[in-house]
C-alpha cells in the first residue's frame, strides 16, 4: 500500500491526473452528476494545484515571494477588470470557482499562479533564452485563454455580457502573462516541474474535449 501511494504521489501523478480528469469527464457528460462536477470544481483544482507545488524543486523565500505576487497582482486586475469592465471586457463570475472576494473567486490567483509557472517549464524545456521563454509562455497562456473561455460558460466559471470575449481581454491577458513570466525569469524560479508540465497539457485536452462535445450537441 505504502510503495502504491508513493507511486501515486510520484512518478505516477500525470497518470493520475489523467484517471482524474477522465473521471470529471464522466461526472460532466453525466446529467445526474453534471452539478456536482461543477460545485466540486474548486476543490479539485486546489488538490491537483497542490499535488504539483509539492514536487516543485526550490521552495525559498524568493520563490515564496514572487508567486504571492502574482496571486495578489492577478487577484487585483481581475478585481478591477469585474468592478469596471475595462481590462479584460464587462463579465461576470459564476459558481463554478467558488469562494470569491468582491465578485472574483479566490481561485482566479491560484490559476494565473500555475498557468505561469506550468507554460515557464514548458517553454524552458526547448530554450534558455530569456526572452524566448517569457514571450512563449505568455504567447502558450493566452492559447490556454482562448480555449478556456469557450469552456468557461459551459462550467459555470464566468460569462461575457455578449457571450464573446473582446479583443481586450486576451490583449490584457498576454502583458499579465509576460509581467509574471519576466518575474519568474529575472528571480530565476526553478519551474522545472513534470506535473506541472502534465497537467497544463491534461487540461487543454479536457478542454477540448468539452468544446467538441458543446459544438457536437448545439447542432
Amino acid at each position: 500500500m505504502n510503495r502504491a501511494i508513493k507511486y501515486i504521489v510520484n512518478d505516477g501523478l500525470p497518470i493520475t491526473f489523467i484517471v482524474f480528469y477522465c473521471v470529471g469527464l464522466i461526472l460532466y457528460f453525466t446529467p445526474i452528476t453534471n452539478n456536482l462536477f461543477i460545485q466540486i470544481t474548486p476543490y479539485t483544482l486546489i488538490l491537483v494545484f497542490s499535488a504539483v507545488f509539492y514536487h516543485h524543486k526550490q521552495w525559498n523565500t524568493k520563490t515564496i515571494i514572487v508567486l504571492t505576487s502574482i496571486f495578489i497582482l492577478s487577484i487585483s486586475a481581475e478585481i478591477f477588470g469585474v468592478t469596471t469592465g475595462k481590462l479584460f471586457g464587462i463579465y461576470t463570475y459564476g459558481k463554478g470557482l467558488g469562494i470569491k472576494v468582491f465578485n472574483v473567486p479566490i481561485i482566479i490567483g491560484l490559476n494565473w499562479i500555475f498557468l505561469t509557472y506550468a507554460s515557464n517549464g514548458i517553454i524552458s524545456k526547448y530554450t534558455s533564452k530569456n526572452t524566448l521563454i517569457i514571450a512563449g509562455a505568455a504567447s502558450l497562456m493566452v492559447l490556454y485563454d482562448i480555449l478556456l473561455e469557450m469552456v468557461a460558460p459551459l462550467i459555470d466559471m464566468w460569462v461575457f455580457s455578449e457571450n464573446n470575449p473582446p479583443i481586450n481581454n486576451y490583449i490584457a491577458w498576454f502583458l499579465l502573462a509576460l509581467l509574471f513570466n519576466w518575474a519568474v525569469q529575472k528571480f530565476n524560479i526553478n519551474t522545472n516541474n513534470r506535473p506541472a508540465r502534465w497537467l497544463f497539457f491534461i487540461q487543454f485536452g479536457f478542454f477540448i474535449v468539452l468544446v467538441i462535445h458543446h459544438i457536437y450537441n448545439s447542432k
